[in-house]
């Protein structure tokens, strides 16, 4: 029944029909629904079909039609629905169809305050080497161990492809092969462990030049392996862990390594001696003091500042509780009286050498000036070789730096007071003393004092930060020690390569030492068929010559029985010498050097001239003087040519 429009007075209210919907689709179940959807009247009648009453008229609702027959309603439900008529109005058009389109883009709605928050759009992904920095700080918190084993892996595995990368090796490396060949007590320059090893690892591998390689760098992965040891058992393994990785940014442990020295071979033997003495007070084994006093032993041996180190650790035992619990025990005896026994060779030497007078130190200071001003010079440059690991500390620490990703928290062991105490004055106080010392004539500072001395500062700094560490810049600080870690063995040799082309003077680790050698020794036996037993001249000159030649010769160093021991006036006599210099050194050729004349005496040499190429057009003049063994009759000199 449709519902009339509502009347009030003259005015009607007409109920208003969406315009431009979509109709509802109708269900159509069964016959009783065809029907009264067929039918009009069951449909509500739309505004424009009422009529406007008169005034004082009533409405009437109208009857309800009856139901048509089922043809009629199956014609009907078929037929379109139509409105009923109006009176003097147009029948309204039937609603048009919706049109399926897409509808427009609407722009987005604002956030209301009641709207729920939005998601946070992700970041994008960073890139390799930012990722290679998340990765490495996650490694160095969870899996400390590994992170260690890759840093030892690369770091020793750049470092030997560069060394080995280079025909020749390092200065220092032929006075180590000509000292290491006379196994003495002493020696003028060095002590004597450095050259006894470099000996030792020479026999073991056939005379290998590259023994002193792995020599140098497996000390160096050797220090580092022992303060992770260390540091495990004072700040845990990733406190140990980050502790290796600053050891690694000081400057001992950069190109230096690539030369075996006795700063070098004194690196091991420094944590050594700190782990021992550690573990012999803390602990009640007695063989962990007398490993104290060998490795003592063996680091005096090995460099003069392992004395101020000594001290240090007697120092120690003195001012600590835990130390003073062992003056009445037999331990600090027995390291005593260990590290006396290795060491007393070396300790009678010294004393046959003051005696004498012939012990020169490498620094003179003629007074109490120029010994302060060495002093002072020493610390400073102590404070240098820590250059590269107080920038990542800093750069750690900055709050505002590009590149420094997410604060970074690393939690670490606290350390006891012992321990603390131990490494603070182990990793600072020797260099202090070293540098007074020097000042009152106790020490001698020399060029690698100072790097035997700072295997345990990355330890030390690691024990100066709190045990939460909050890194406020850890992908620029990863990024700095990569860069060190990786880039500096690259630069360090393309450094060496590139001055090959320049107007200095070439890097020994580029010099034809070996045709050198060979031209030398070609000379010799072209003249004699006794084996060159002795070779005069500079240690770098000389070294040359006795590194490569077989048998290897001895070195008559500078023509000075003082600092050639092994050299007398009966053996010279007797094997006979070639001496060898460059015209850098000496200009003339056809006398020899008056440094050399009063020691070689009044033989009749025989002169000569070689001319060494170097590569890339360079040229170096050598001039040599061939003193005959005993016995062996030399051609006579070609006469000079007339003017």
């Amino acid at each position: 029944m449709a519902a009339p429009p509502i009347c009030r007075g003259r005015r009607t209210i007409k109920r208003k029909q969406p315009k431009n919907r979509r109709p509802k689709k109708k269900h159509q179940g069964g016959r009783s629904q065809a029907v009264s959807a067929a039918s009009p009247a069951a449909m509500p009648a739309s505004s424009d079909a009422a009529a406007p009453a008169a005034p004082g008229d009533t409405a009437v609702a109208p009857a309800p039609a009856a139901a048509p027959p089922p043809a009629a309603a199956n014609k009907a439900e078929r037929a379109p629905v139509r409105p009923a008529p109006v009176g003097h109005k147009r029948s309204a058009p039937p609603p048009k169809p919706a049109q399926y389109k897409s509808a427009p883009r609407q722009p987005a709605a604002l956030p209301t305050p009641n709207s729920p928050a939005a998601k946070p759009v992700a970041a994008a992904p960073p890139g390799l080497l930012l990722s290679a920095c998340d990765t490495v700080l996650q490694i160095l918190r969870n899996e400390p161990r590994r992170l260690l084993l890759w840093i030892l892996g690369i770091y020793g595995g750049l470092w030997f492809a560069a060394a080995i990368s280079f025909p020749s090796l390092p200065a220092v490396s032929y006075e180590m092969a000509l000292f290491g060949k006379e196994l003495e007590a002493g020696y003028w320059k060095y002590p004597p462990l450095a050259p006894w090893l470099t000996e030792i690892a020479a026999l073991l591998t056939g005379r290998w030049d590259g023994s002193q390689l792995v020599l140098s760098i497996g000390s160096a992965l050797a220090a580092l392996v022992l303060v992770w040891r260390l540091g495990a058992g004072i700040v845990g393994h990733s406190g140990a862990t980050l502790a290796v990785a600053l050891t690694i940014l000081i400057g001992c442990f950069g190109p230096q390594v690539t030369a075996f020295d006795p700063a070098i071979a004194s690196l091991p033997l420094v944590v050594a001696a700190v782990a021992l003495y550690r573990k012999a007070v803390l602990g009640q084994a007695r063989w962990s003091w007398v490993g104290l006093g060998i490795v003592c032993a063996l680091l005096a041996n090995a460099n003069h500042a392992g004395f101020a180190l000594m001290l240090v650790l007697i120092g120690h035992l003195l001012l600590t509780r835990e130390g003073r619990r062992h003056l009445l025990t037999a331990g600090p005896a027995i390291a005593a009286l260990a590290c006396f026994v290795v060491l007393l060779p070396h300790l009678m030497w010294l004393a046959q050498m003051n005696a004498a007078g012939t012990l020169t130190p490498v620094v003179h200071a003629s007074d109490l000036l120029s010994r302060i001003a060495t002093a002072f010079a020493f610390v400073f440059g102590q404070a240098g070789l820590h250059l590269g690991l107080i920038l990542v500390a800093v750069l750690a620490m900055l709050p505002r730096v590009p590149l420094q990703g997410e604060p970074a928290v690393l939690q670490l062991e606290a350390p006891t007071g012992f321990d603390r105490s131990l490494i603070l004055a182990a990793a600072f106080v020797p260099s202090l003393l070293v540098a007074a010392g020097s000042v009152v004539g106790w020490f001698t500072i020399g060029a690698y004092t100072g790097s035997a001395l700072v295997a345990l500062s990355g330890l030390a700094l690691v024990l100066l930060l709190p045990p939460q560490i909050v890194l406020r810049a850890p992908r620029l600080a990863v990024v700095v020690w990569l860069l060190v870690l990786i880039g500096v063995p690259f630069g360090a040799t393309a450094s060496i390569y590139s001055k090959a082309y320049g107007s200095g003077p070439l890097p020994t680790e580029l010099y034809p030492a070996r045709a050198l050698s060979n031209a030398m020794q070609a000379v010799w036996k072209s003249r004699t068929t006794r084996p060159l037993d002795i070779v005069t001249g500079s240690t770098r000159q000389a070294g040359f010559v006795a590194l490569t030649a077989s048998p290897r010769p001895s070195v008559f160093i500078d023509a000075d029985f003082a600092k050639s021991p092994w050299i007398t006036p009966d053996r010279l006599k007797q094997s006979g010498t070639l001496v060898v210099w460059s015209t850098d050194e000496f200009a003339r050729t056809d006398e020899i050097p008056a440094p050399y004349r009063s020691a070689l005496g009044a033989a009749a040499p025989l002169f000569g001239t070689m001319v060494l190429p170097l590569g890339r057009g360079k040229l170096k003049a050598y001039g040599w003087a061939m003193i005959a063994p005993d016995g062996v009759q030399l051609p006579a000199a070609a006469p000079p040519a007339p003017k």
